[in-house]
């Protein structure tokens, strides 16, 4: 039985409600039983190495040291697991993780986190220049999507990635519906 196959072929098309039944019922059944359980502890076992790829080779840290770890030797950790992932992204081999991967451009990104690495924008008393910059990063995605006139009413914020940006984004296009009165909002998205 090869369950790959099985999974992404006919029971997709089943409704989810009997498909879970379904499942259910296989799953009482000891041999199937078995099988989804070596299925599942394989998955694991390839999604941990996946994401934990440093596990058993690199120093782990579960508790604050009783004394610090000496700066030279969290930097030489810090450049080595840097090394180590170089390769994948320079090398061209990913899409839409790394923008820009010039050295030069990178370390002129360096130095200008260097001079704002503790700015903190809760704090725009103390630190005004965020605010300009933020304002500045809103102005200028208006311009590209054409609202650059200086009596729209653009507004915007600046997120910390990709999953907040989707997620305030779904919130902005809700609250949106919820004034135009859309009583029953619907999301259309691929299945891929």
């Amino acid at each position: 039985m090869d369950l790959q196959k099985l999974l992404s072929g006919p029971l997709t098309r089943l409704n989810p409600r009997l498909a879970e039944w379904a499942y259910s019922g296989l799953r009482r059944i000891p041999q199937v039983r078995r099988r989804l359980e070596t299925e599942f502890d394989g998955l694991v076992s390839t999604l941990e190495e996946a994401v934990k790829p440093y596990r058993h080779n690199v120093p782990s840290y579960h508790r604050l040291p009783h004394e610090g770890v000496d700066r030279r030797e969290v930097l030489q950790q810090l450049a080595d697991l840097a090394a180590r992932e170089q390769s994948p992204w320079k090398d061209g081999f990913v899409s839409g993780a790394v923008y820009h991967g010039d050295d030069e451009h990178i370390d002129f990104l360096g130095k200008a986190v260097d001079l704002h690495s503790q700015a903190n924008p809760l704090h725009a008393d103390l630190w005004p220049s965020a605010t300009k910059f933020e304002a500045e990063i809103v102005a200028m995605t208006a311009s590209l999507l054409g609202g650059s006139r200086a009596d729209d009413e653009i507004v915007g914020t600046v997120t910390s990635g990709g999953t907040e940006s989707i997620l305030l984004a779904m919130k902005a296009y809700r609250d949106q519906a919820s004034r135009h009165g859309t009583k029953h909002p619907e999301i259309v998205a691929p299945v891929t």
